[in-house]
């Protein structure tokens, strides 16, 4: 599992600003083995909107904004081309758990930040909201994920041991060739120690 964990520019930033940022999450991103997990988790000043066509991979259509914004747009084309689900939008839920931020005035209230996840892993995302109760110093509300997780158990293959049929040497016919077979290993043992001590010794002289 890898989480990333950043700040986006405001949606008054500069593009040249969000190019930059952008570049530099997805070559952090590109780092990550394509089998693991990842979690981005980001203030992304994002509204994404609830219209979803064309984009049902990576959005529902649970958003508390109804139109995106021009970081919203971005995001959805960041998630777009690196196979990522926006989780938040994906959870039915009332709006007090969707709002992130509310305005100074305190008459705005938006869904700007998101919990992303690959995909093929967003299975094992089960909850996103947020919480207003927590005491923060903030105009921003906790956004908090649930996972389930299911870990792989990797069975360590056994190897079978062979044992041999030991009262088969009571018999006299086994019991010979046997004997002779043990008779034949040890002679190719003792020739490959002569070669192995007349090697010695030419290196010794030599």
């Amino acid at each position: 599992m890898h989480i990333i964990v950043c700040y986006d520019p405001t949606n008054y930033s500069p593009v040249e600003r969000e190019e930059e940022y952008y570049e530099e999450l997805q070559s952090v991103v590109d780092e990550i083995p394509e089998r693991d997990m990842k979690i981005v988790i980001d203030d992304f000043n994002a509204k994404v909107g609830r219209n979803n066509r064309g984009i049902k991979n990576v959005i529902g259509v649970e958003c508390l904004n109804e139109f995106a914004n021009k970081n919203g747009a971005l995001l959805i084309s960041f998630c777009s081309a690196n196979n990522l689900v926006i989780g938040g939008i994906l959870f039915q839920k009332k709006n007090i758990h969707k709002y992130t931020w509310t305005s100074p005035c305190g008459i705005y209230k938006s869904q700007i930040e998101h919990i992303t996840i690959n995909k093929e892993r967003s299975g094992n995302l089960i909850n996103v909201r947020s919480y207003r109760g927590a005491d923060i110093s903030s105009d921003h509300q906790l956004l908090i994920a649930t996972l389930k997780l299911k870990l792989k158990v990797h069975n360590r293959k056994v190897e079978r041991i062979y044992r041999g049929d030991t009262t088969k040497l009571l018999e006299e016919e086994h019991r010979e060739t046997f004997a002779s077979e043990c008779r034949k290993e040890f002679a190719v043992l003792e020739t490959l120690r002569e070669e192995e001590q007349a090697i010695n010794e030419q290196i010794s002289v030599s």
